[in-house]
């Protein structure tokens, strides 16, 4: 059927505007043997031709309209494009009369138009109009009535003719570049056999769309080895955003200058170093005229968004005009957030007032307070919470919002430095293990010339982490200052946390003596005080001093007491940490079935509420009561555990979770390590454990007396009586 339509197409166009008589058009579509009925199967051909091409019916025969050249309006396509294939992709897939592609300024909608312009045309043997109408221009855009216009004069038409009366019986495809929603209605074909494709920064969902994101990792390296950028343009990459036309003027700025120098720059001065002296041509140019279509109140919203120092915003504090800015592709959608480009954030964080920064963090500031009041874990509040902080349900919705809201929180912590918000923010940061959050933030607040109780805060915060990397010399002195700054205000109970923490340092280097006289003036404040919480933790604290000290039964006691009031006031962060300690001290009494009850106990109570530090050092207590039990692969799985948990924020636990492995690997060359590790960070008890574990596998009595010597000048009488056990029992 299809060679007949074009037989009859070249018979007609034989004779242009000219009628051909029926039998003539019979002979010349089938010059052998006509049909049974010719004249009804010669209007069913024409009825088919007329899909595509002017067919008039005249008393003699049929006369084909000739047409007018096709237009060819497309601009070249680019020679270097790259990527978008995943795009390409759903753009062949569409089966519709418009197509739009949509995205924010910059990323590249007009290229790949035209390169689908291009794929298309061979569909469109009429012609193909194409129009910049300049819908985001810093000159005056293309009127509905100017762009019309054109059109009719590329059809071949006049003044008087109509668009869309010119397209009949043709097919066209129509391109409408850089349209605002306004103008797109009008230029529409609207006519079978035509097609249009459209690009606009606004979002189209009234038709078949493709929204266009940035490039991707590997495509923008292509584009940017396209034009010669030669050496390692990864940072150059993440500066740009992989937004295309940051690439491409990046590129083109690279023309005759050293790498390093442009991406200095540009760290320094991003969206001033992403235009092209001399031209029109940078990012910040292309931001502002987007911004300028917006509304008044749109762009307001715009400018407040830019105060919002993290990632991206929750719709709680996006404001009623997000719809226009996600409409407009400045802002995407996901979910119940929303995000901008790093360079629209940019933008937009320019744009934002002294006062956008202040509504933004006292936003913040309100309901970290609320949170932070509702999960109720036993840390003492190190300052006083904001009068008017927004209130949470429970316990989940509070650590939801801080797991929701934890990357804004640090970033803008470290923006505006306030000890209040770094308060706010401890108890979450510490029971997730987030040490290098809190430390960047703690550091900060102080930095910024924090004094009295709001500089004590601080210390407690830099104490503990100190602690925990092995830091012992200088969480000392945080936690004298603060304790000093504390007892001056007159705050007894964030004193006692001071002393508390101290305490532990004290426990960890082998210093008993003090370590238990700080516990005593904790427990002095907290119990005529009612800190129920607080007295719960430095009963578990001494339980382990007693432990290390000798005094099983004392320590047994303590952490019992420790365990029945978390138990009674539902303080699960004690509870879990407190059934911990007490699994080390019945597995000292070589009570093993209920020490691994206990073990067993903390970790189902870490996993439940995300207990990270609490989590680790329960799994490497517990994997050393499993050597014991003679269940290494356990006790390796639950090492590896909680050296994985440890990463670079506890080194105590990376140390400790060391010792079990080469426990159970039986290896010298890692207990070594250990002991190295250990001397260095000053953990006397790892050290003492490591040189007994080492003294067991090589049969050493040199190293059992070295072993012997530490714990008794540190006081470790529970140690040192353990290796003099370990010592006869292998002799």
């Amino acid at each position: 059927m299809a060679d007949r339509l074009q037989l009859l197409r070249d018979a007609l166009a034989a004779h242009p505007g000219e009628p051909v008589p029926f039998d003539a058009l019979v002979a010349e579509v089938w010059p052998g043997e006509p049909p049974m009925h010719p004249r009804g199967a010669l209007r069913t051909l024409v009825s088919r031709l007329r899909a595509t091409e002017q067919v008039i019916t005249e008393p003699t025969g049929y006369r084909l309209v000739p047409r007018p050249p096709a237009p060819c309006q497309l601009p070249s396509d680019l020679p270097d494009f790259v990527g978008r294939k995943e795009e390409i992709a759903r753009l062949e897939l569409i089966d519709a009369p418009v197509r739009a592609i949509t995205g924010l300024p910059g990323v590249g909608k007009t290229v790949l138009a035209i390169r689908e312009a291009h794929r298309l045309r061979h569909q469109f043997p009429d012609g193909q109009l194409y129009v910049n109408l300049r819908g985001y221009s810093t000159g005056p855009s293309m009127t509905v009535e100017q762009t019309l216009a054109r059109f009719v004069k590329a059809l071949g038409g006049g003044p008087n003719d109509d668009y869309r009366e010119l397209l009949r019986h043709r097919r066209v495809l129509v391109v409408l570049d850089n349209a605002t929603a306004e103008v797109i209605a009008p230029l529409l074909p609207a006519t079978p056999g035509c097609a249009a494709l459209i690009t606009s920064r606004h979002d189209l969902p009234q038709f078949a769309q493709v929204r266009l994101g940035v490039l991707a990792e590997q495509e923008a390296h292509e584009l940017l080895k396209g034009m010669r950028v030669d050496g390692d343009t990864s940072e150059l990459i993440r500066l740009c955003g992989r937004l295309p036309l940051a690439l491409r003027i990046a590129g083109a700025n690279l023309a005759g200058r050293h790498l390093p120098d442009y991406v200095e720059e540009l760290r320094e001065h991003r969206l001033e170093a992403l235009e092209i002296e001399d031209d029109d041509t940078a990012v910040q140019a292309t931001f502002d005229l987007s911004y300028r279509k917006l509304s008044q109140r749109a762009r307001r919203t715009f400018d407040f968004l830019g105060a919002v120092p993290g990632p991206d915003i929750p719709q709680d504090l996006a404001g009623d005009a997000i719809d226009e800015l996600v409409a407009a592709n400045l802002v995407q959608q996901n979910n119940d957030r929303y995000q901008l480009h790093d360079l629209l954030r940019l933008y937009a964080h320019a744009r934002a007032t002294d006062e956008d920064r202040r509504e933004v963090f006292e936003w913040y500031l309100r309901r970290a307070d609320g949170a932070e009041a509702e999960l109720k874990v036993g840390f003492t509040r190190l300052l006083p919470a904001a009068p008017d902080s927004v209130p949470f349900t429970d316990r989940g919705e509070a650590m939801a919002w801080f797991e929701a809201e934890r990357l804004n929180l640090v970033a803008l912590a470290e923006e505006h430095p306030d000890a209040a918000l770094v308060t706010a923010m401890r108890p979450y940061l510490l029971l997730t293990g987030q040490y290098a959050d809190l430390r960047t933030i703690a550091r900060a607040a102080l930095d910024s010339g924090e004094t009295g109780q709001r500089a004590a805060a601080m210390r407690v915060c830099l104490a503990y982490l100190d602690w925990r990397f092995g830091e012992h010399r200088t969480a000392i002195e945080q936690s004298h200052q603060a304790i000093a700054e504390y007892r001056a205000a007159g705050s007894q109970a964030q004193q006692a946390t001071a002393l508390n923490i101290l305490a532990g340092i004290y426990h960890d280097i082998g210093e008993l003596g003090l370590a238990r006289d700080h516990l005593a003036s904790a427990i002095a404040i907290y119990g005529p005080n009612d800190m129920r919480s607080q007295l719960i933790g430095g009963l578990g604290n001494l339980g382990l001093v007693e432990l290390e000290l000798g005094r099983l039964s004392s320590a047994e006691d303590a952490l019992r007491r420790s365990v029945r009031l978390a138990a009674e006031i539902d303080d699960w962060q004690h509870l879990a940490n407190g059934l911990n300690n007490l699994g080390v001290v019945l597995a000292a009494q070589r009570r093993h079935e209920d020490a691994e009850e206990a073990f067993r106990g903390a970790l189902e109570l870490s996993n439940k509420h995300g207990l990270r530090p609490i989590e680790m050092s329960a799994r490497v207590e517990y994997a050393e009561l499993l050597i014991a039990a003679g269940r290494r692969e356990e006790a390796r799985e639950h090492a590896e555990r909680a050296l994985e948990l440890a990463g670079d924020d506890d080194l105590f636990i990376e140390v400790d979770a060391c010792l079990v492995l080469a426990e159970v690997n039986r290896s010298v060359a890692e207990y070594d390590e250990v002991l190295r590790r250990a001397a260095d960070a000053e953990f006397r008890i790892i050290e003492v454990r490591a040189l007994a574990g080492k003294a067991a596998l090589v049969q050493d009595e040199a190293l059992y007396d070295k072993a012997i010597e530490r714990a008794e000048s540190a006081g470790l009488r529970y140690r040192a009586d353990l290796i003099k056990e370990l010592r006869s029992g292998t002799s």
